[in-house]
């Protein structure tokens, strides 16, 4: 138990004004104040940070399109055109589930006011008779009439057009994005002394290796899980099976707890939808397996580490970053704090902030002293 502590050599220390006592507090209190402003800010500058963790995750395909000689403007046009066409897509999934919704609702209204409603007005009448009154009185067909149904229409309208109008925005900041690749390293070389712009390059150019890593990969095992899902569900006979598939694609972007929503949804279904018990726990039991055979076997695998962040730091970011930026906020809570924690890890005063930040102390033990290696030799 106690030979990780003696693998490496005491952590060497720096002079004493590099080593501050006060610089880690500043840089959690800067981090929390600036965190508080960009809440109240969030709608001008959120489209922007999207757009810029947007763009990472088409900045190796852009890049591949350049390597092959294809110029910029075609490759943003390839980059429109899939973005298009994964829209499109989403578009035909969720027009087809809202017809099926529409379909199987009378089903589900039957069960709910036979089976669920009576043993759910029994237990509630032990605790409260208000509650128990107010359970008979609801009734699931109320949402589907008259000026409720323009209500919900409205409102169901406006948040489309909400939602459109903002990723509009974001496609088109991801645009300008990726417009300017490959530009902002000769502007910095412009811009500062050698060393400082040498410093500088290599702590960006590490932010958009390992973001970038992170959420093309989030990407492409969201994609499985979802996948996954929908074939899980489709073979069980369990109603909309691929819209479920979409919703564990989209919610999966949450860490910790967007996966455990994404298998509750449709397990909930099953029980609705079917008489005997025995087919819901099977599709329960199967859809927990495959969605922790991804989640803790595979993604580890394929990740192998990248961003080093400790599980504890994780949650407390999604909750700070969900209350900053909402949902947008959770989605980008992993990817901004890994920006964090790269910089902390190339400023000497914050490195021991960046190993505190890590999972692997280690591993990232090594990091920093393989970058203080790197700059003494370049004279960075």
């Amino acid at each position: 138990m106690d030979n990780e502590h003696h693998d490496l050599p005491p952590f060497p220390s720096h002079p004493a004004p590099m080593r501050s006592s006060y610089a880690i507090p500043g840089a959690i209190a800067t981090v929390v104040l600036v965190g508080i402003c960009l809440h109240f800010i969030s709608d001008a500058l959120l489209p922007v940070v999207a757009a810029l963790f947007l763009a990472n995750i088409f900045m190796p395909l852009v890049d591949f399109l350049q390597k092959k000689k294809v110029p910029t403007t075609f490759s943003i046009i390839i980059v429109l055109v899939l973005v298009a066409g994964i829209l499109f897509g989403v578009f035909i999934i969720i027009s087809i589930s809202i017809t099926s919704i529409v379909e199987v609702f009378p089903k589900y209204q039957t069960k709910w006011n036979t089976v669920f409603l009576p043993d759910i007005s029994n237990f509630l009448g032990n605790i409260s008779p208000t509650l128990k009154q107010k359970t008979l009185d609801f009734d699931l067909r109320t949402a589907f009439n008259g000026s409720e149904v323009a209500s919900g229409l409205s409102s169901i309208t406006n948040s489309l057009v909400s939602i459109v109008s903002g990723f509009a925005l974001i496609m088109l900041f991801m645009l300008f994005i990726l417009a300017g690749t490959g530009q902002f390293r000769a502007k910095l070389k412009r811009a500062f002394p050698p060393s400082s712009s040498q410093r500088l390059g290599d702590m960006f150019i590490d932010i958009d290796k390992r973001v970038s890593r992170y959420l093309t990969t989030t990407v492409l095992l969201n994609a499985l899980s979802g996948v996954a899902m929908s074939i899980v569900l489709a073979l069980f006979g369990v109603d909309l099976a691929i819209f479920w598939g979409l919703l564990t694609f989209l919610l999966t972007f949450i860490p910790s707890i967007g996966s455990i929503f994404a298998a509750i949804l449709p397990i909930s279904v099953a029980f609705v939808q079917f008489d005997s018990v025995g087919t819901p726990i099977a599709v329960a039991v199967t859809v927990l397996v495959t969605q922790i055979l991804i989640g803790s076997v595979l993604t580890p695998r394929i990740m192998g580490g990248a961003l080093n962040l400790s599980p504890l730091l994780i949650l407390v970011s999604l909750i700070f970053w969900g209350w900053v930026w909402g949902p947008w906020g959770m989605v980008l809570s992993v990817p901004i704090t890994s920006t964090l924690a790269i910089i902390f890890e190339s400023i000497p005063s914050l490195q021991p902030l960046a190993i505190l930040m890590s999972s692997d102390s280690r591993k990232e033990q090594k990091r920093i002293k393989a970058r203080r290696t790197y700059e003494t030799k370049t004279g960075a």
